[in-house]
């Protein structure tokens, strides 16, 4: 499931290049929604064992973690 997830920062890209990633998501069924998430919600991630402690700063390690959580609460 973490292949769903762009890396963050992953350069400049054109107006082109954006949207052929976001139709070949919407081809795969994939949506991207914005989640707002405090201190307490981080500290979650970490205490279940989704995010590693010292990655509380990296979005991309974050979004791994949702989407780990997601899944498995999806799948469960």
């Amino acid at each position: 499931m973490t292949g769903d997830v762009l890396p963050p920062n992953s350069g400049a890209k054109s107006v082109a290049e954006r949207m052929r990633a976001y139709r070949r998501r919407r081809r795969r069924g994939l949506r991207c929604y914005e989640v707002q998430l405090g201190r307490a919600g981080l500290d979650g991630l970490v205490a279940k064992g989704y995010l590693a402690s010292d990655k509380l700063g990296d979005r991309h390690a974050i979004e791994l973690a949702i989407d780990d959580l997601l899944f498995d609460w999806l799948h469960s």
